[in-house]
């Protein structure tokens, strides 16, 4: 019979930091007045979760068959799938119910790190305007950055590289729990809001670069009843910078192959150089991601390799 973490892909406490995850979500739901939940798109993430469970259930039946290479990493695929979508879309209700507390604005606090370390957000962001030829390459890299999250899952274990892609749905996941965390304490409106003036007016980087979440940011701090839904939802997170964790945990998932490291190295160049106006980030949003990113994946290098050097002892019965 197969262990359990083989069954579940993914390590037993990390599908536990779900369900804590979860269970967090209900409480808060119950407790605060304010907060309500809808089921409005329901049938969207359902309908994914289902497919996926019957993808994993039946690879797992052929497993025995004539083809169990394929059965199993179309298994992981699907299991992974499913983890991705229920850890992310908790995360995504921990991110709008963490901003519904109000807490004092950090923007001043967080340009004032910006200027400590010299950083002129409107002179990168006028300098940047300069290239509007590249720009709308910029946003797309910027607006693909989560979208390509499962797709880079699933050519990982289609390529044979289920452990590379374990690894990767874990510190991403571990990676946006963190994330939503920190930012909570730190809500912004964003560089772009701050910035805006004669010299670079709204709509100079399109008319929702760097201030697509700001409505509904002010929505959920300011409004009597914040509801919860399935529909699609501008993430809320300013510090630390998560589309920087995304392109910089993309570029390690992809280390194994000198073509596929490059690629993926320019594309996170791209999101990263984006992320600022695009995303209305202070550049010590992107610093501070940059870090997570870096602390996430030596953490889990270290455990891994630990796990792996660790002494295997066979205990023996000697018969009289």
């Amino acid at each position: 019979m197969r262990n359990l973490r083989s069954i579940l892909v993914f390590h037993p406490a990390l599908w536990g930091l779900v369900v804590l995850q979860s269970l967090v979500i209900v409480a808060w739901i119950a407790i605060d007045p304010r907060i309500s939940f809808s089921l409005t798109r329901v049938f969207d993430p359902a309908i994914t979760l289902g497919v996926c469970l019957l993808v994993a259930a039946t690879a797992y039946g052929f497993q025995a068959s004539r083809w169990p290479v394929i059965a199993e990493r179309t298994r992981v695929m699907a299991t992974g799938i499913l983890f991705l979508v229920l850890s992310f879309t908790g995360v995504r209700f921990l991110n709008y119910l963490s901003m519904s507390l109000a807490l004092p604005w950090a923007d001043n606090m967080l340009d004032s790190w910006d200027r400590m370390f010299g950083i002129d957000w409107h002179a990168y962001a006028s300098w940047l305007s300069q290239y509007p030829d590249i720009l709308p390459y910029l946003e797309q890299c910027y607006i693909l950055a989560a979208v390509s999250i499962p797709f880079i899952f699933m050519v990982l274990v289609a390529l044979g590289r289920a452990e590379r892609a374990k690894e990767f749905a874990t510190l991403l996941y571990i990676g946006v729990f963190v994330t939503v965390c920190i930012a909570g304490f730190f809500p912004a409106e964003g560089a772009m809001v701050r910035y805006m003036d004669s010299q670079l007016p709204a709509g100079t980087f399109g008319p929702k670069g760097g201030v697509f979440f700001v409505e509904a940011l002010r929505t959920v701090r300011e409004s009597k009843e914040v509801v919860l839904s399935f529909a699609a939802l501008p993430g809320l997170a300013s510090f630390p910078s998560f589309h920087t964790v995304i392109s910089l945990l993309i570029v390690y998932a992809c280390r194994d192959n000198i073509v596929t490291l490059l690629l993926a190295a320019v594309g996170a160049g791209a999101i990263l150089v984006a992320t600022p106006v695009y995303g209305g980030h202070y550049f010590i949003d992107v610093v501070a991601g940059i870090l997570l990113a870096v602390v996430l994946a030596a953490a889990y290098a270290a455990v891994k390799n630990a796990n792996l050097s660790a002494p295997t002892f066979v205990v023996t019965h000697s018969t009289r």
